[in-house]
């Protein structure tokens, strides 16, 4: 039995195609790419030629642009309705609106949510633990590894009635059944747990035959091989698909093929009604979401794990608007590249989606330090299972310099305040906005009433034409 799996994760509300990030030899370009419209027509068409192929989502489906935001991810629900999708995994933004409302979006699309390491105190929950199908003979059984940390690293209100685990023994016993009780021939894990972490599971239980990881965004050309289990992740934003193949014979995978595939604008043709239903969900909002608040001279893009331009945008403008020392941000993964020109009030969504309120925050220098160190620590844990971090926190009005393979508490060996060395003992003023940047200290944090976009539109009224510097701020030594 040949069996085709087509893979999106990581979309982000990306409806459209748009500029996308790729290297072209030592420089940046950018590309048009992607879109849902693409999606539907490439899997659509490959489903009408190939009797068993599998169409699944990675999560962080239901947020991400403005439609979704506004909506609270209602507006991608006749999409979906639409798309050919065979099952899903919810993303950490997936529960951005509160629980009740993803399971309220889930009971309205015909596709299962897994999630085995979730528990919810509401009998309402759509989320199964596990969903098994015929194809071809064979007997598929997949479950789902759903974000382990939302309790711990998003605002409590994405997590009110849910707890979640990293079990590696409960884990194992979900595949076992799949394999052994359920009798299923093929165990495939569809996972929102970024990569680092399904390649750690994958080596400490044995029985899955591929894992679909997401939630880290990479763009795996090749997949990885671990304990007998493939791995494959595809990109984000809409912009890819990972399309994985495989021969199935005498009860075990006899020949696997797997290719990234960029939906480049110029290569892919669109769906018609797809399209138009596009259309129709972007013009909801369209008065409001077109007005220009300024022009920009440089690219924005989000992938850099250091600093990048969008943010640097964001923490500079915060900067800009309150007197502080320092400015930071959360460390996003996702929004999809803005290419100069002018800037509307949809590209604020693409920037800084929640659209946070800003706060100001004292620490003396050694909380500073600390909070530094820890944020390290949680991107560049040896151990995957305590990366709980996107990028490296986001900031302005510091230089800094680390060593990612240092022990915790010991990365950083450089790191100055407007120019000046750090001092222990001196105490900074931070401004920041959003409650997943320095949580701890949320007693101390003086609330300012104004929210991110008033702020970065203010902005790009000062200054009328926007540059972001490309000199670095923070290195990796």
């Amino acid at each position: 039995m040949e069996l085709t799996i087509i893979q999106q994760n990581d979309t982000h509300g990306c409806l459209d195609a748009h500029p996308e990030f790729f290297w072209h030899d030592t420089q940046p370009s950018y590309m048009t790419c992607g879109g849902f419209s693409r999606i539907h027509r490439y899997v659509t068409e490959l489903k009408k030629r190939r009797p068993h192929v599998l169409f699944v989502d990675g999560g962080d489906l239901f947020h991400g642009t403005a439609p979704l935001v506004l909506s609270k991810g209602e507006a991608i629900i006749p999409l979906l309705k639409m798309m050919p999708l065979d099952a899903f995994v919810p993303g950490n933004w997936d529960y951005a609106y509160g629980p009740s409302q993803l399971f309220a979006l889930l009971d309205q699309v015909s596709f299962p949510a897994l999630a085995m390491n979730m528990k919810s105190s509401s009998a309402a929950a759509p989320l199964k633990t596990q969903w098994i199908k015929e194809m071809g003979g064979i007997r598929i059984g997949m479950t789902g590894w759903t974000y382990s940390f939302v309790d711990q690293t998003m605002p409590p209100a994405f997590s009110e009635g849910l707890s979640f685990s990293l079990d590696l023994a409960e884990m194992s016993r979900n595949i076992r059944k799949l394999r052994v009780e359920d009798k299923c021939d093929l165990v495939i894990v569809l996972s929102h747990m970024g990569l680092p972490l399904d390649v750690k599971a994958a080596s400490n239980i044995e029985g899955i035959d591929i894992i679909l990881s997401g939630h880290s965004h990479d763009r795996l050309t090749h997949p990885i091989r671990q304990n007998g289990t493939w791995i494959i992740q595809s990109g984000a934003s809409s912009s890819f698909l990972g399309q994985f193949e495989l021969n199935f014979e005498s009860g075990m995978i006899t020949k696997v093929q797997h290719r990234l595939i960029p939906l480049f604008a110029h290569e892919f043709e669109e769906d018609p009604e797809i399209s138009k239903l596009i259309v129709e969900i972007n013009e909801r909002h369209e008065t409001h979401l077109s007005e220009i608040i300024g022009e920009l001279q440089t690219p924005l893009h989000r992938m850099f794990l250091n600093e990048t331009p969008m943010d640097r945008l964001i923490t500079d403008a915060y900067l800009h608007s309150v007197e502080a020392d320092i400015a930071l941000s959360h460390g996003w993964r996702y929004g999809a590249p803005i290419l100069p020109g002018l800037v509307t009030l949809r590209d604020l969504y693409q920037i800084i989606p929640t659209n946070p309120e800003l706060f100001t925050v004292e620490l003396d220098g050694k909380q500073i330090l600390e909070a530094f160190e820890s944020n390290l620590e949680q991107v560049f844990s040896p151990d995957p299972f305590h990366q709980k971090g996107g990028y490296v926190m986001r900031a302005s009005g510091i230089t800094m310099a680390y060593k990612p393979y240092n022990p915790p508490g010991h990365r950083i060996e450089h790191f100055l305040i407007q120019g000046k060395p750090l001092k222990l003992g001196t105490t900074y003023r931070i401004v920041s906005a959003g409650e997943q940047i320095l949580y701890h200290y949320d007693p101390l944090k003086k609330k300012l009433g104004i929210h991110a976009h008033d702020v970065i539109t203010q902005y790009f009224k000062s200054y009328k034409k926007i540059e972001i510097s490309d000199t670095p701020k923070i290195f990796c030594i």
